[in-house]
Order: structure tokens, then C-alpha cells, then sequence
């Protein structure tokens, strides 16, 4: 067993493009401490530099010592804690696990937002041992994916960039879809332009019971087509959605769940969840400590 009152873990969540919170966790997933501040990280390398200052200041508030400071973060980052591409970061190429490290003396572990919360979900949420593919909605859409225990990264550490995935296309413009919206990659129709958190309430904000529940149903089979041959192909126990559960919970995640025992064989979907997330709130700040008993002690 583990000792919780002996060490304890500093977790950061950098996906909130408005706001740096931070906590010290028990090893078992409890929050001691938190800190929340309402501004924007600067891009590039002042970024860095203000993320250091903020470790400063949590690491301060740790009344045991510290087994390791997990970071949360946007973009695609290797397993090594390497930032190749945070765009709206602006950092390219950072090795951020090994400069935070050397400068706060303190083992620093840094993954993905969708891959902390996938560990968040696999760690410390009712999850079975048949794999898990969590999905993220927030100011983007993305998954992350735990196989046999541990993250799925991918070749090129890329795994569940499922947010632009094309979604919609001109077919669907006379459609409860619609027509396909520009993305911030460049391209039209991809998954966050209809999914992400701000184009979920932009969708049904205004509308009567009956029409939303159809408006998000449609979303819901549309999520759920895309999915389909992700079960199909990995056979996943569990689907988990985090995000508004104010627009998630319904219509939407049971379309989602139709949709894909439509598309699949029962022997495929036969012990498939679709669900909330239970987490909550603080699932980033606990997928960033999982993050760190998983990098640290082999824990999962």
C-alpha cells in the first residue's frame, strides 16, 4: 500500500486558455491545496517563464515532500514531456519536462489534456479493464485512449486528435448539422467546429425543448458515426465524454451510444459504456497527478 500522508504531487492545468490553476493532491487523488488564476498564460518562451513562477508557488504551498509535479497541457507532446506543437501556446518543439525539471529540482511530468484526463478516468474513475477512450470537449475536442493500462500515444504522439476529424460537409448543409464551418487548422467541417464547448451552446442557445433535443441528438449520431470504427477496431469497454454535462447528458451521449451499437457487431459493443464523466471539476488537476504515480511509481 501506499503511505499517503508521506509525499504528496503538485498538478498543474494549462488547457484553459483564460486561466493557470494548480493543486497539491494526496497520492490517493485528494486535493489539499488549489490555486486559480484568472489570466492568460503569455505565449512562447514568457509563457515558460510565468508556468516556472506559478511551479515556484505551488511546490511552496506542499507540506510533505513531493513526489513529482504533473502538468496538463494542450498540444501534441511526446511521452519525454516534449511540447512539438501547442499553437495556441506558441510552443513549438519545448522540451518543457526537462527545463521545469532542472529548474525546480522536482521530477516534472507533462502530457496531454485529453491523455490526463483518459488517466484521470482510468485511475481514480468506475472504469473497467476493457480499455477506455475518453473524450474531451472543451475550447477543442480531444481523446485520449488507454489500452491494456497504459496511454496510447501513437506513432508521431498524435493518438485521439480526433477534433479534426471531418465531421461535415456540404451534404449535410440542409441538415440539423448544417454546412460546414472553418476550423483553426485551416480546413472546414472538422469535429470541434460543431462540437466544441462553444459551438455546442452557440447551437441550441434560443431554442425549444423539442428542437434542442433534436439538435444535440443529431450531434450525438454524428460523434457516434465517427466512433464507431474506433470500437470496431479496439474493442473499448468504455467510452467516457467530459465536457457541459448540461448539454452532454441526454439526447447526446445516448445518440452517441445507438449510433454506435448501430454501426458495430454485438460482439464488438457488447460490454460498452457511454457515459459522463464522474471526475468533475478537478479532472485535470487529478489526471496530472495520475500522470505522476504513473510516470513515478508504475502506478495506473
Amino acid at each position: 500500500g501506499l503511505s499517503d500522508d508521506s509525499w504528496q504531487i503538485a498538478a498543474i492545468d494549462l488547457a484553459n486558455d483564460g486561466s493557470l490553476s494548480g493543486a497539491v493532491l494526496s497520492l490517493s487523488g485528494d486535493i489539499i491545496a488549489k490555486v486559480s488564476y484568472d489570466h492568460r498564460l503569455p505565449k512562447g518562451d514568457d509563457g515558460v517563464t510565468a508556468l516556472i513562477a506559478f511551479c515556484h508557488q505551488l511546490i511552496a504551498i506542499a507540506d510533505r515532500s513531493l513526489l513529482g509535479v504533473g502538468i496538463s497541457s494542450p498540444g501534441i507532446i511526446t511521452p519525454q514531456g516534449v511540447i512539438e506543437q501547442a499553437p495556441n501556446r506558441g510552443w513549438y518543439d519545448i522540451p518543457l519536462a526537462d527545463i521545469l525539471t532542472k529548474e525546480l529540482d522536482v521530477p516534472v511530468l507533462v502530457a496531454n489534456d485529453a491523455n490526463t484526463a483518459a488517466l484521470a478516468e482510468y485511475t481514480f474513475g468506475d472504469v473497467s479493464d476493457d480499455g477506455l477512450f475518453c473524450l474531451v470537449i472543451a475550447d477543442g475536442v480531444g481523446a485520449g485512449l488507454v489500452v491494456s493500462g497504459g496511454l496510447l500515444h501513437g506513432a508521431h504522439n498524435a493518438a485521439g486528435e480526433i477534433g479534426h476529424v471531418t465531421a461535415v460537409d456540404e451534404r449535410d448543409a440542409n441538415t440539423l448539422l448544417g454546412a460546414p464551418l472553418p476550423c483553426a487548422c485551416g480546413r472546414t467541417g472538422c469535429l470541434e467546429t460543431i462540437l466544441s464547448e462553444s459551438r455546442l451552446h452557440d447551437a441550441v442557445v434560443g431554442l425549444p425543448d423539442e428542437e434542442k433535443h433534436h439538435k444535440l441528438a443529431a450531434l450525438g449520431a454524428r460523434l457516434g458515426t465517427i466512433l464507431a470504427p474506433l470500437v470496431a477496431s479496439l474493442n473499448t469497454g468504455d467510452i467516457v465524454i467530459s465536457g457541459p454535462s448540461e448539454l452532454i447528458e441526454g439526447p447526446l451521449v445516448n445518440a452517441v451510444e445507438s449510433t454506435i451499437r448501430e454501426r458495430t457487431l454485438p460482439r464488438t459493443h457488447a460490454n460498452l459504456r457511454v457515459r459522463l464523466s464522474a471526475i468533475g471539476s478537478d479532472g485535470a488537476l487529478k489526471g496530472a497527478a495520475a500522470l505522476v504515480l504513473s510516470g513515478r511509481l508504475g502506478i495506473a
